[in-house]
């Protein structure tokens, strides 16, 4: 039975090696896998320069979004062309990126999320970032946190 893996990519630096790692557990697993990346609520972050700013700029900001991640899994795919393939899809949603990835697992039935390791200023958030820790205190599912160097699989 096939199963379905959300990968949280926030196109931090480490997305790139992310979607890498990410497919590679898909491809094993034989799993299809959704890449969700959240955006700020596009209203909160231009308020006060509507009159100014072209209102496609958030289907040109998503368009942007869909670009990178795509390159990215081109580039993992050709790591693992000798392998079957996987389903997989993308995802660009606005609204706070820990809610958003909670509610999608829920809705879509996910068995795995995997979300990057990010560091912050206070004590827990320097071990596991803020959206992370939300994540896996909320999730419906297993949380792999992924920090680069310390890979398993």
């Amino acid at each position: 039975m096939t199963k379905k893996i959300l990968v949280g990519v926030d196109l931090s630096k480490m997305s790139e090696s992310l979607i890498t790692y990410s497919h590679n557990i898909a491809h094993r697993l034989n799993d299809e896998i959704i890449y969700l990346h959240v955006l700020p609520r596009l209203s909160s972050v231009w308020r006060g320069y509507e009159p100014w700013i072209p209102p496609q700029i958030g289907d040109e900001v998503k368009q942007i979004a869909h670009k990178k991640i795509s390159y990215w899994i081109q580039k993992a795919e050709a790591q693992f062309k000798d392998t079957p393939s996987h389903e997989h899809a993308i995802l660009i949603e606005e609204g706070s990126p820990g809610e958003v990835i909670i509610s999608k697992a829920r809705e879509m039935g996910v068995s795995l999320i995997i979300v990057g390791y990010k560091g912050h200023s206070t004590m827990e958030h320097i071990l596991v970032g803020s959206t992370t820790t939300a994540i896996a205190r909320h999730a419906p599912c297993s949380v792999l946190i992924y920090r680069p160097g310390f890979e398993v699989i």
